[in-house]
């Protein structure tokens, strides 16, 4: 069964700056090297009206709790997309996140929103962490959500940073 998960960054910037920095290539660049990420590519594009995030990173399983990195060898590849789509007149701003590991069976799925709040925005990641091994699922995902909460703080501290050009 899913291991659910909520997760909110607030920002010092509007959602419209905050939003420019999370599909910026550079950002994504930035933020694969930040995490450790061995290779790494990024794309994007656009499908309609929606802007595509594409993300393939590289990592060194020692980083990972032992149950998972049992399965996945030295490293894994992780692949994320994410689907922005247009802003709504207050601003604010929806997205469909996926993120899986090549040959693995684990997939992370999250909805989010980027929203104004004061002269700021706040950013609010719904989602769930799925690992599909009979039996020890549960606790790999146990095991492996906190890491990956944390990689996310991370992740909003450095886009923090870049959307006050700090």
């Amino acid at each position: 069964m899913p291991t659910p998960f909520s997760e909110q960054t607030r920002f010092t910037a509007p959602p419209a700056t905050v939003h420019a920095v999370l599909v910026d290539p550079a950002f994504l660049r930035a933020r694969a090297e930040r995490s450790g990420a061995l290779e790494h590519t990024e794309s994007v594009t656009a499908d309609g009206e929606v802007v595509v995030v594409t993300s393939a990173r590289t990592v060194s399983t020692d980083v990972l709790p032992a149950a998972a990195a049992r399965f996945l060898g030295g490293t894994a590849v992780v692949e994320q997309v994410e689907r922005w789509h247009p802003a709504a007149t207050d601003g604010s701003r929806r997205s469909h996140l996926t993120l899986t590991i090549r040959n693995a069976p684990v997939t992370l799925t999250a909805s989010s929103v980027l929203a104004p709040e004061g002269p700021g925005s706040v950013h609010t990641l719904d989602g769930s962490l799925d690992v599909r091994v009979p039996l020890l699922g549960g606790q790999v995902e146990r095991a492996a959500l906190p890491g990956l909460l944390q990689l996310v703080r991370s992740e909003s501290a450095l886009a923090q940073e870049w959307s006050t050009g700090s």
